[in-house]
């Protein structure tokens, strides 16, 4: 029984026991493993770590350079050391501000000694540019990225991450001195160093704005050089150069800190004065410069010496934009060359109204050309051989609604200006055309019609094929078509497809006849009759009338009259007023006359009448010819 007991105690009481210690001891076995695992995953992983962090470290392309507190160097990596070509025991243990920066940059010893990181300070965190030395003396740019890490042992030490960017900033060198050239380059001018005109204009628009705001006023000088083409003319463009470099230090050196001097043009400066309180300082300002510009100077063991015209103009609180005010120096400069050149003309009241008037007179003429509102007149030419009418020349005139009739004197310059002349010689070849085919209409042919030329309509693209047309469409013989050009028009090279000269041989092969017109006083002269395919010449009338009391003119032209008998050419004398003039010309062998003796310019509906009137009774063409 006491067996039995015992084994049913042992079976209920004593194996659940030893089954749950079992199970327990296997439990802390299993566990006991799993650390033991996590410990030998860990510790792979720790290996392979420090594994990457040699590579790292190794064969990084930055250096990389841990230091103590006070700059020592503990470490650095190889790449550190090939960037520095020094070697690791030429490091450690020193401070790179020993080594690494050149002589200028390098502190004193006893500063070395007291160099301290510190936490949150400047050389303690954040990207540092610096100029470096290498082991071999050469040169380089160093970015330097600081950070301050405690290590396992509780020190603190820093870590820097070194960086060669020498071709970078040399790049980033060369783009900003590229930046710099093209700045220049769009707000200065090449030759003087002067400021351009776009530079100018922003420049006095930005003291225009300020003077609105406060007392003051803004001047400007505007200046052009006197005759200074005869400098490059006689001497070459050099010394043109060197003039113009003259003219830039002369001004820079005579106006005051706060001024601003412009080449504006060929041979035009501007000068801008902030702050000018009257006209007069202005003037004084402009004479003041006038005389630093006509001080002699040497070029090429040759003295040479120019003169300049100067506009002054004076903002005046008018509430002017920087062009309107350039606008007015422009015309007070204009002034200066009217009144003889070599001085200073004011933009005062009473060229403001002069100015006012033009502007208005500007505008209107623009409309009057545009709008084909001119009138034409003509002159007739005589032959004193025959005593016939040989033709007319076609002059226009303006017929101003309040001003009246305007004389070419007063508005072809104004045309020129704006930029006009080619559509007013359109307007005065289409008058010439269609008075010449009323002419044959009325059985009046055989009639010669001229026009002028200026160098606008003999470059126009379409001149030649609106006056073949004109011709074509009206019936007309081209060669009783005279086109007359100036002297100052034909100068360049025949060869040049845009020369004048090239256009007037274009239209002497299609048959039209060409006069060389005011000959005698211009630049061409005798000799450049030889390089024009001219068909004649009209002597300038201020020889006509001066050979009645002066010798060399009536010399001169004598000279013409036989150079063009020789070489074949038509010849008019124009300006012909009496009829002394007229035997004078007969004697010297010129055949046509053009003049106030033969008749005044008259309207398209006078010329029938007087062609068959005839010419009044003081005109004896009989006793002139003999």
């Amino acid at each position: 029984m006491y067996f039995v007991t015992l084994i049913i105690v042992t079976i209920f009481c004593v194996l659940p026991l030893v089954y749950f210690w079992g199970r327990g001891k296997a439990r802390q076995l299993r566990d006991t493993q799993k650390v033991l695992d996590g410990t030998r995953l860990d510790l792979i992983r720790q290996l392979r770590e420090a594994e990457h962090f040699r590579m790292v470290a190794e064969h990084a392309n930055d250096g990389i350079v841990i230091q103590d507190m006070d700059g020592s160097v503990v470490w650095p990596n190889p790449a550190y050391c090939r960037i520095m070509k020094r070697k690791a025991e030429d490091i450690i243990g020193r401070n790179p501000l020993e080594f690494a920066l050149p002589n200028e940059d390098k502190p004193p010893p006893e500063a070395i000694e007291k160099f301290r990181y510190q936490r949150g300070s400047n050389n303690s965190t954040g990207l540092h540019l610096f100029r470096n030395v290498r082991g071999d003396g050469t040169m380089f740019w160093n970015q330097i990225n600081v950070s301050i890490r405690q290590s396992a042992d509780g020190n603190e030490h820093a870590i820097l991450v070194c960086r060669d960017v020498t071709e970078q900033i040399e790049h980033e060198e060369k783009l900003h001195e590229a930046r710099n050239k093209l700045e220049i380059a769009a707000t200065h001018d090449s030759l003087t160093g002067l400021a351009n005109r776009g530079a100018l204009l922003r420049f006095t628009e930005d003291m225009l704005s300020l003077t609105a705001h406060r007392s003051g006023n803004v001047g400007l000088l505007h200046m052009d050089l006197d005759k200074f083409k005869e400098i490059n003319d006689t001497h070459g463009h050099s010394a043109g150069d060197a003039t113009l470099k003259h003219v830039a230090d002369a001004l820079r050196e005579n106006v005051r800190s706060s001024d601003m001097v412009a080449r504006v043009g060929g041979d035009e400066f501007v000068v801008v004065c902030p702050g000018v309180n009257a006209l007069e300082d202005l003037e004084e300002l402009g004479q003041s410069l006038a005389n630093a510009i006509s001080v002699p100077f040497e070029w090429r063991e040759r003295t040479l010496v120019c003169r300049a015209s100067i506009g002054a103009a004076l903002s005046e609180n008018d509430g002017l934009d920087s062009e309107e005010l350039l606008l007015r120096a422009d015309f007070a400069l204009y002034e200066a060359k009217r009144e003889g050149r070599d001085q200073v003309a004011s933009y005062d009241e009473v060229l403001h109204q002069r100015h006012t008037l033009e502007l208005r007179r500007g505008t209107e003429l623009r409309e009057a050309v545009l709008e084909h509102k001119l009138i034409h007149y003509f002159q007739p030419t005589l032959n004193l051989e025959t005593g016939a009418i040989e033709g007319f020349e076609t002059l226009v005139r303006w017929q101003h609604p309040e001003d009246g009739l305007i004389p070419p004197i007063h508005f072809l310059p104004m045309a020129e200006e704006l930029g006009l002349m080619a559509e007013l010689d359109f307007l005065s070849m289409d008058a010439a055309l269609s008075m010449k085919a009323l002419m044959d209409r009325s059985q009046m042919p055989g009639l010669k019609f001229a026009f002028n030329a200026s160098g606008e309509l003999l470059a126009h693209p379409e001149f030649i094929d609106r006056l073949m047309r004109g011709v074509l469409g009206r019936g007309i013989d081209p060669s009783q078509v005279v086109i007359e050009v100036l002297e100052t028009t034909v100068i360049g090279d025949v060869q040049d497809e845009n020369a004048p000269a090239r256009v007037i041989a274009e239209l002497r092969d299609a048959g039209f006849r060409v006069m060389l017109d005011d000959f005698g006083v211009g630049y061409a002269g005798l000799a450049h009759l030889a390089q024009l395919a001219v068909t004649g010449v009209k002597i300038d009338q201020s020889l006509v009338r001066n050979m009645m009391h002066d010798e060399t003119s009536a010399k001169i032209v004598a000279t013409i009259i036989e150079l063009c008998e020789n070489l074949e050419l038509e010849l008019i004398a124009e300006g012909v007023e009496s009829h002394d003039m007229a035997g004078r010309l007969h004697e010297l062998g010129c055949p046509i006359l053009q003049g106030y003796w033969v008749s005044r310019p008259m309207p398209t509906e006078q010329v029938s009448n007087w062609l068959e009137t005839g010419m009044p009774e003081d005109v004896s063409v009989q006793e002139v010819a003999g």
